[in-house]
């Protein structure tokens, strides 16, 4: 009995050793969120114009296309609670800084935040590579084993020397593998699907994310800094699939913040000048599609035209 539990003790050790030998690797691991930390971290005093948001200007907004001094800081699920928090984690050392570009959807004031949701996951990235102080050092955000099935994968891709499961942009922030090539066969039959999974009880959740963009938009004025909301287009399969109660409630706020902040919205969601190569799916661009949305947004931004 006592050797077994010898073994025991020895084989759980080395166990455990191989764990953190591999949270070590993983967490030291290149991503967008790290890249995007040290490229701000290194440009700060240079930005000019910096777009937040989700995956939809992640993948639609060319940084490059927009002017000089455009870095995007969006991600994939990133809300306004969290954009309020990068906001003021890098605003005071940003004293270029004169436009801010946050994206508005069909889902964003119904969203859970990104902690309470299914891609909870997520904020992981933002404790360990962009050193965001929201969550304690001890808490599961801090340890990338916490996601086991994303350690997993981004561990496999390490020791295979791939890009599988990693998030990959350019170097100006724009997200990177939304050509043409990788998008689906029956992609256009999704869109009642992907309504459906966006649409969510009108409830507590749409008042706190219309106050962070509050938030955002009174941060932005009280340091002289412009802020331009955008609605990016989605495909015809999934707008007729949208519930209306929460398209006009989601259209009111809107409207709401706009005025109390002197705000303008540039809503390109049924923009009829899309097309079906413009799409990776039902409501995100292709890498396609990002230069034309890139290209009529600046046009816009250069005019003072409010697209709604």
């Amino acid at each position: 009995m006592k050797r077994f539990l010898i073994k025991t003790a020895i084989f759980s050790a080395i166990i455990l050793c191989l764990l953190g030998l591999g949270e070590l690797a993983v967490r030291n691991m290149p991503s967008s969120y790290s890249y995007k930390h040290a490229y701000i971290e290194g440009h700060v005093r240079d930005i000019s114009t910096l777009i937040l948001g989700s995956s939809h200007t992640y993948y639609g907004v060319r940084s490059d296309m927009l002017g000089d001094s455009v870095f995007n800081l969006a991600n994939v699920s990133q809300d306004p609670d969290i954009d309020l928090v990068l906001l003021r984690t890098y605003m005071d050392s940003m004293p270029g800084l004169r436009l801010v570009v946050l994206p508005v959807s069909y889902f964003t004031f119904v969203d859970p935040a990104i902690e309470d949701g299914p891609d909870w996951f997520r904020a992981i990235a933002y404790k360990i590579h962009m050193k965001m102080p929201v969550h304690s050092d001890f808490s599961r955000y801090n340890f990338e084993i916490s996601d086991f099935d994303g350690y997993r994968l981004k561990l496999k891709s390490l020791l295979t020397f791939s890009t599988e499961g990693i998030n990959r942009c350019d170097s100006l922030g724009w997200g990177l593998g939304f050509g043409l090539s990788t998008r689906s066969s029956d992609w256009e039959d999704r869109g009642a699907r992907r309504a459906r999974s966006t649409t969510l009880p009108l409830g507590a959740r749409a008042a706190e994310v219309e106050k962070s963009l509050g938030s955002i938009m009174e941060l932005c004025s009280s340091r002289g800094v412009g802020c331009v909301l955008v609605t990016t287009p989605v495909w015809h399969t999934y707008s007729e699939n949208l519930d209306e109660a929460q398209m006009s409630d989601m259209r009111a706020r809107v409207v709401s913040l706009c005025r109390r902040y002197g705000v303008r919205h540039i809503d390109m969601m049924d923009d009829t000048a899309f097309v079906s190569d413009d799409f990776h799916d039902v409501d995100h661009l292709s890498d396609i599609g990002a230069v034309r949305f890139t290209r009529m947004l600046a046009d816009s931004l250069r005019s003072g035209a409010v697209m709604e």
